[in-house]
């Protein structure tokens, strides 16, 4: 027969002299309030650690501004506004599941780096959509046809119109460019190197359009398609945030060189 003077072992955990203490968080009362702030607090994270998270929202601000200022139609807010919606939540999901791995994975891991990477081209997926729906929106706006329709009438030198200076700007970029990443050794013609290229000719375009149409809405949606370009670099691992802020620079340069110089 069991000694019934034996001590029985509790059922719960119990806190000996060696123990350090255990404090648990205080438990709230579940609400709607408290779960919209913890939802608001996951969305403010996620803004102030993940670069491409601001790059996009301010891509969307100025579309939306360019949407604004061409008076697209009701139905067309909608699909901008959905695709807009689209690259939010799978940015916040690449988050989540980059996050979930470096807290699983201390090393690298070739099934965790194609966790990531699925994780990216969902964003990537939803960028091209986004992108799919601007130009359907945008391309086929009159106001915009209008504005663009009457660039061959500017005559901001003699002899050349505003698309051979574009043209003549971009040789003046690919001749920068190459002779930059020629000096330093470092990446190809169309890949890599100190200077993004592709967005100094994104900042060229975007540039020569503010320049030549002077128009609000019309320099929004310019200049939001460049900084996808850039954006869209830096996503791809292919340049850094100073690179790519370079290139922005030499394209805007060059564009306000060959515009606004005054004529001889």
């Amino acid at each position: 027969m069991k000694d019934a003077t034996r001590e029985m072992k509790p059922s719960y955990p119990v806190q000996t002299a060696n123990d350090e203490p255990r404090i648990s968080p205080p438990q709230e009362p579940k609400s709607v309030s408290r779960s919209f702030r913890f939802a608001w607090e996951g969305v403010m994270f996620v803004l102030s650690t993940q670069r491409h998270m601001r790059t996009h929202l301010i891509i969307i601000g100025l579309v939306l501004a360019a949407a604004w200022g061409l008076g697209v139609s009701g139905s067309d807010w909608l699909h901008l506004l959905f695709a807009m919606a689209l690259v939010l939540i799978t940015e916040m999901f690449n988050t989540t599941v980059e996050a979930s791995m470096d807290l699983l994975v201390d090393t690298y891991n070739p099934k965790a780096k194609v966790i990531k990477d699925v994780a990216a081209g969902t964003v990537l997926i939803a960028s091209l959509y986004a992108l799919a729906v601007a130009a359907i929106v945008f391309v086929g706006n009159k106001r915009l046809v209008a504005i663009l329709g009457g660039l061959s009438a500017l005559p901001p030198r003699p002899h050349l119109g505003a698309i051979q200076l574009v043209i003549i700007g971009g040789v003046v970029v690919a001749l920068i460019i190459a002779g930059i990443k020629k000096r330093t050794g470092r990446g190809t013609f169309l890949r890599g190197g100190v200077v993004s290229g592709h967005t100094a000719v994104g900042f060229l375009v975007a540039t020569s359009i503010v320049i030549l149409t002077r128009d609000i809405a019309i320099s929004a949606l310019a200049l939001a398609l460049a900084l996808l370009v850039s954006q869209s670099r830096m996503q791809a691992r292919i340049h850094s945030p100073a690179e790519v802020i370079i290139g922005a620079l030499v394209g805007t340069i060059v564009a306000a060189v060959i515009f606004l110089w005054p004529a001889g």
